[in-house]
């Protein structure tokens, strides 16, 4: 039961008890109405009354304060409450995956940290000490940070992530995927690989560097590399792959990539390099002839495929009846929105898919709408491997977890926006953000439970400082956990190595 103050009818208020159960409200009692403070301080008191004779939940609360006073222990203190169970399991992790390779303590609490609560290098500080007992200066942790870099750190991680993937993830690492994303500053200024261009966080207006990563199939991280914010996404992708091979020491790999990274180029050199790879195809850039071809071989048929050669290699493309209305009604949009803007000049720009000038007059593309019909519901996948048309477009469709890893990478352990001004402490950050990825990834994969998910578990056992007054002793305990659904969560974690 509460005390709720309403306006009558009459324009004064008036002094209800009420309690509200499943959504509904239940008016226990009207008190009365007031019209002075004076008034109102008396109809509270007698709700107060009410309220004491009449809720039984509310006596049987402080009935069970009572009890724990006198339950509580007069010869023992707490004195800290930490949760020590969480720094283990990341800790164990940490070790399990090989990362342990540079024997610094410092680094791992940083990448810790970062995981269990992502904040700045001097917010980190403290949360070392209040958290987990971890008492370092900034002095301190910039300073083993610096070192490690400068032995290294980058590529001592990634070659422990690699023999980890293939001796305990037992993948042979033929197979792998690529993508990047871009990383914005808070500001605006312009230096080494701060710079602007095409944000996929539609942060325009700040600088970025744009971040190539590759994973497994399991989605777990095995390398990442940095560009300058103004790189365009398909330049990185050879660099990015001659690396990944000679690291990973694979004869045959396979990279699986978005459209972004095709062009006749790369394409020519990925096949003078003998590496496979599967990349999605802009089919709009394909002859009118092609995509008539194309088009009339599915038919509109609901996954069916069909097989064309194109740049000198396979072209799979698949229909389907669920991409096919995306992008019928996108295409609808994009042409209302196209007559509308005509009817304003001023306002045309390149965004505007379906507008065309002609003698300096602006007008819909009929041309393009048409194409775009005929490419309805079609996905093509350009390969020049020996898999078959469904393990292409499957392999294909993997690239998912890449897109989940960014996603984990921006939220979970909030990489952006970097306060950091160079190059080479930016690239400290994201030794410690790609790190923290690939912990978190391996504890998902092996739990089923989002890392978002670990972490609210995990801090649910407590480990608790307790003093004996009169001896002075000092012991350790930790929270008894009895919900059985929690019970069962824990002991995926444990089973981890604790």
């Amino acid at each position: 039961m509460r005390i709720r103050t309403v306006k009558t009818k009459s324009g004064s208020f008036a002094i209800q008890v009420v309690s509200k159960h499943h959504g509904k409200l239940t008016v226990h009692k009207h008190i009365g109405s007031y019209r002075s403070e004076r008034e109102k301080t008396r109809l509270i008191f007698e709700a107060n009354l009410f309220i004491r004779d009449h809720d039984t939940i509310q006596q049987s609360l402080w009935q069970q304060e009572e009890e724990k006073e006198s339950l509580r222990p007069t010869g023992v203190k707490i004195t800290q409450s930490q949760p020590l169970f969480l720094y283990r399991l990341l800790s164990y992790t940490y070790d399990r995956l090989g990362l342990n390779v540079l024997g610094d303590e410092v680094v791992k609490d940083l990448i810790v940290a970062r995981i269990y609560q992502p904040v700045s290098k001097r917010e980190t500080v403290d949360v070392l000490a209040d958290s987990f007992g971890k008492t370092y200066s900034l002095k301190t942790v910039y300073r083993h940070l610096k070192q490690a870099t400068d032995h290294g750190l980058k590529e001592k991680f990634q070659t422990a992530l690699i023999n980890f993937a293939k001796e305990s993830l037992h993948d042979n690492l033929q197979l792998v995927f690529y993508d990047v994303t871009t990383l914005a500053f808070d500001s605006q200024a312009r230096k080494g690989l701060k710079d602007f261009g095409f944000s996929k966080d539609h942060r325009f207006q700040d600088v970025q560097i744009v971040i190539g990563l590759v994973i497994n199939r399991d989605g777990f991280p095995l390398y990442f590399d940095v560009f300058n914010g103004h790189t365009f996404e398909g330049k990185t992708f050879l660099s990015v792959v001659e690396q990944v091979k000679t690291l990973l020491n694979t004869p045959h790999l396979i990279v699986v990539a978005d459209a972004a990274m095709i062009s006749r180029i790369n394409i020519e050199e990925l096949d003078k390099r003998d590496i496979g790879f599967i990349v999605g195809a802009r089919l709009a850039n394909l002859s009118n002839k092609l995509q008539t071809q194309i088009s009339g071989e599915v038919s509109s048929v609901d996954l069916k495929t069909t097989t064309v050669t194109y740049l000198e290699h396979r072209l799979i493309c698949q229909y389907s009846t669920s991409r096919a209305a995306k992008d019928r009604s996108d295409r609808e949009k994009q042409i209302e929105k196209a007559k509308t803007i005509i009817s304003s000049p001023s306002r045309i720009s390149n965004r505007f898919r379906f507008v065309k000038a002609i003698n300096g007059k602006y007008k819909v593309n009929v041309t393009l709408i048409e194409k775009a019909k005929l490419l309805e519901g079609i996905k093509g996948y350009l390969t020049n491997t020996d898999l078959t048309e469904t393990e292409v477009i499957e392999r294909y469709h993997d690239l998912w977890k890449i897109e989940k890893d960014f996603r984990i990478t921006k939220s979970d352990l909030e990489a952006r926006p970097i306060f950091l001004q160079l190059d080479k402490t930016i690239t400290a950050h994201l030794i410690i953000v790609f790190t923290g990825l690939a912990i978190s990834r391996f504890l998902e994969t092996e739990t089923g439970m989002s890392i978002r998910h670990i972490l609210k578990v995990a801090q649910k056992v407590l480990t608790h400082k307790i003093t004996i007054l009169k001896t002075g002793e000092v012991g350790f305990v930790e929270t008894t956990v009895e919900d059985q659904t929690l019970c069962g969560q824990l002991k995926k974690l444990r089973i981890l190595g604790h």
